[in-house]
């Protein structure tokens, strides 16, 4: 009976080492992977919610800069509420993730990553054009970085050297280069801009 008692507590023991020896070589990386996937899906969830965001500025009108009408997209800031628009008034209430609080300049840095609008120059052109970026805001949080522009188009690259919120993509169109792909092979056309 003892020896039966030895044999079933050492069998015990192999399994619960022969766990451990997985979780340390396969199961940490599968958690630090799960991590990454999950940054990564909220931060193309926070683009998305920038789109929406920009889209109720827009028709809303809130900037106007030119009178005639057809209102312009926003700052992050603007977005936030965090800055008046130049009528001297914020906007009734902050329509970005997290609002004011999650602001670090005209950046919004939340789950891990670094957000930022880039609006082109002329009353005109941020009637219809704007860009949101999103990047990591630390190494080993995210592999990549996005790009989403007027219509909602997502693109994806590598983060490359874009690790930092003060390492950030420089402004360009989405997508900058060849470098980028669809995010998840993904077409959506949901336009916020004014009509060329």
């Amino acid at each position: 009976m003892r020896a039966r008692t030895v044999l079933i507590a050492l069998g015990a023991l192999l399994i619960v080492s022969g766990a451990v020896v997985w979780m340390a070589r396969v199961g940490a990386k599968n958690l630090v992977g799960s991590g990454q996937v999950q940054a990564e899906k909220s931060a193309v969830a926070t683009l998305r919610a920038l789109h929406w965001a920009q889209g109720i500025f827009r028709q809303r009108a809130y900037l106007d800069a030119d009178g005639n009408g057809e209102g312009e997209f926003g700052t992050l800031r603007q977005l936030a509420a965090a800055d008046p628009l130049p009528s001297g008034s914020t906007i009734p209430a902050p329509l970005t993730p997290g609002g004011p609080a999650q602001l670090d300049g005209e950046l919004l840095v939340t789950g891990g990553y670094c957000f930022r609008i880039d609006l082109p120059e002329g009353t005109h052109a941020r009637e219809r054009r704007f860009v949101a970026w999103a990047w990591p805001m630390l190494e080993g949080i995210g592999t990549r970085r996005y790009c989403l522009d007027q219509d909602e188009q997502i693109w994806e690259a590598p983060a490359g050297p874009h690790v930092g919120c003060q390492a950030g993509p420089p402004p360009s169109t989405c997508p900058p280069d060849a470098g980028f792909v669809r995010w998840r092979g993904k077409t959506n056309l949901r336009p916020v801009g004014a009509k060329p």
